[in-house]
């Protein structure tokens, strides 16, 4: 039997002037017999090719291809496929294109009956096995040799038959069953089954879920690695992934064209995962293994890669030698400072850190060795000296030594700001003084003098000094002669900061800065002028009252008032007592205020008015007696002059 299409009537072109190629046929499918002859003639533009079912060949099972030159005048290409005694394994979709446009192209679908198959593939020894990727539908590929085959889905164990919906099920007898959203419910055996005169005919498949997740690759050494040529070297690559899953492992490294390494794998499986090794070994290493070992894991499209770098030393070695020059500057404070030598060695050697002579680390909770370097934490004055860098491989008898100089700057510190704040008093007026200003740095710090205000040029004669001992900077400054009052500024600084020492300088023309006195002798009917002299600088707010006895248990009277008048150094506040009367006797005090302190302070006079005049002689014995007096009161209570704070 034999099934021909012919060709349309020699001149009529189809429409679109075979813009593609033209079969002779008018529908997409066509049905025939098994061991009938198909004949398909395609016409096109240019030439012509055919693409056929996977089961077909040409110049095998009967395929004859005619070409020739047709049309009014030969412009136009001409294709005749023969295909003699066609069986069912040759149904599927044939296809004429053109051979330089293949996207261009008419296609048939071909069944090809027989009722001893109703499916177009074979049932094999095993079920087939089709893959579930995510994303994708899942396809049963049970394509059927007629199209108006019924065939149905079970599910294995359970023989449940699976209803194609035409949404998530979906039936093509040029397909099979198409499974547009598959869920882990599709993972298993299935089986397409139909029946034919009376005979149930099946083909089972068996779906596979192809996992690609790689979770996780890693070498046995993430650090770079050293070694001796002559030497073993031996890395694992091991890499985790999920269950079911295939991977791929390939190894790149400097002697891969010599095949110098010995590459042994093995699979392991755990209750979550599964584990791949694979163990790179080369047992005699030469310097040209050097270089970059690479693991390369693939699993379908996913891939990871991981290296490690190997060195090859054709010795063992040591170089020491500074990184920044022999002597080292830190500051004392500095949270942490390292001492850090260059240090290059093969094999890893010992390291010992000395600070002047002794083990650093036993010395000093502050020294810390951390790895070749040593921190020193929480600098301080005392951590300056000669560190020294013992570096040793013993089992080649290597040893090599460095030694450095670390030098502590210290900000300048003046000695005399340590000293609680007192009372500066005050300087004779023409005297000849000394100040002196004490400092303490690294390196040592430079003195300069200000002060305020300027003395006249002709009256002052400064002298400034330095010396430098025992680690301290003095600065003195002398004042030739004392006239003016102020203030001496000291500074002493270096590289690291500076200190200000201020001092003080008021100039005095009474005793002590401040008293009191009486100008006559204090007589009944007479007048006494009491006087209360202060330094300007020093005091302020005079005042003179009168303490009746006892002096301590009694408050003072009233202010009695007084005339002040200002000097060129001190205040003083007279009073004047007139008309004198016995009861005028008692004790004078005049208080001030001290401007530095902030306290009170007071002075007192005693007053004995006499009732009659005396003889001179009397009188000097009279007097001598009173100051007597006054003496030994005073000694009771104060020294004289006192000033009581």
């Amino acid at each position: 039997m034999s099934c021909v299409v012919s060709p349309g009537k020699e001149g009529q072109e189809p429409k679109g002037k075979f813009s593609t190629p033209v079969l002779d046929l008018n529908s997409q499918q066509h049905v025939l017999k098994a061991n009938q002859t198909l004949t398909i003639n395609c016409r096109g533009r240019w030439e012509l090719s055919w693409a056929l079912p996977g089961s077909l060949a040409r110049g095998q099972d009967g395929v004859k291809l005619e070409e020739s030159r047709c049309g009014k005048q030969r412009q136009h290409y001409c294709s005749q496929l023969t295909l003699s005694s066609a069986q069912a394994r040759h149904t599927g979709q044939y296809r004429c294109r053109y051979r330089h446009q293949t996207h261009k192209q008419a296609a048939v679908y071909i069944y090809v009956t027989d009722s001893q198959r109703p499916f177009v593939e074979e049932q094999a020894a095993i079920p087939d096995v089709v893959y579930m990727k995510e994303g994708k539908p899942l396809v049963f590929p049970c394509r059927v040799t007629n199209p108006n085959s019924i065939v149905s889905l079970v599910k294995f164990p359970d023989s449940r038959v699976l209803t194609p919906d035409q949404k998530n099920i979906v039936w093509n007898s040029r397909r099979g069953f198409v499974i547009r959203s598959p869920t882990f419910f599709y993972i298993g055996m299935f089986s397409c089954k139909t029946t034919l005169n009376g005979i149930t005919h099946s083909i089972s498949y068996l779906t596979h879920r192809p996992v690609n997740k790689i979770m996780d690759v890693y070498l046995n050494s993430t650090s770079p690695l050293q070694t001796l040529q002559g030497n073993s070297l031996t890395i694992n690559c091991t890499v985790t992934a999920e269950w079911n899953s295939r991977v791929s492992i390939r190894w790149d490294y400097p002697g891969k064209a010599n095949t110098s390494a010995i590459i042994s794998k093995r699979i392991m499986s755990s209750k979550s995962h599964m584990v791949f090794y694979s163990l790179l070994s080369i047992p005699k290493l030469r310097l040209s293994d050097r270089g970059l070992y690479i693991c390369q894991v693939s699993s379908g499209p996913v891939s990871r890669a991981t290296n490690v770098s190997v060195t090859v030393y054709d010795h063992p070695f040591i170089r020491l030698k500074p990184r920044q020059g022999a002597v080292l500057q830190a500051h004392a404070g500095q949270k942490s400072y390292r001492l850090s030598p260059k240090l290059r060695a093969f094999p890893a050697p010992k390291v010992i850190w000395l600070k002047d002579g002794k083990v650093a680390a036993e010395q000093c909770s502050r020294y810390h060795v951390d790895g070749n370097s040593l921190v020193i934490r929480d600098v301080a004055e005392e951590d300056a000296g000669k560190y020294s860098i013992l570096v040793g491989i013993q089992e080649h008898r290597l040893y090599k030594n460095l030694t450095l100089w670390l030098v502590v700057n210290v900000s300048p510190r003046i000695g005399e700001n340590a000293v609680s704040v007192q009372d500066p008093g005050s300087v004779p007026r023409g005297s000849r003084q000394t100040l002196h200003c004490t400092s303490h740095g690294v390196p040592p710090p430079h003195i300069a003098w200000l002060w305020q205000p300027c003395p006249p040029k002709a009256s002052v004669c400064v002298c400034v000094c330095v010396c430098v001992c025992f680690l301290q900077t003095v600065g003195v400054l002398t004042v030739a002669e004392a006239l003016v009052s102020g203030v001496y500024r000291c500074i002493a600084s270096n590289s690291l900061g500076r200190d200000e020492l201020d001092i003080p300088f008021y100039v005095t023309d009474i005793h002590g800065g401040f008293s009191v006195s009486q100008k006559e002798e204090p007589r009944e009917g007479g007048d006494l002028h009491l006087t209360c002299v202060a330094n300007k600088h020093l005091y302020t707010n005079l005042s003179w009252q009168q303490v009746t006895a006892p002096a301590e248990a009694t408050p003072p009277g009233p202010f009695l008032g007084g005339e002040l008048s200002s000097g060129e150094f001190s205040d003083t506040l007279s009073l004047l007592l007139n008309n004198l009367t016995a009861g005028d006797s008692g004790t004078y005090r005049c208080s001030a205020h001290h401007l530095l302190t902030g306290q009170n302070t007071h002075l007192d006079t005693q007053v004995t008015v006499t009732g009659e005049p005396l003889n001179h002689s009397d009188h000097h014995n009279d007097m001598s007696n009173q100051y007597r007096h006054i003496y030994t009161h005073t000694q009771n209570c104060f020294t004289q002059p006192h000033i009581v704070i």
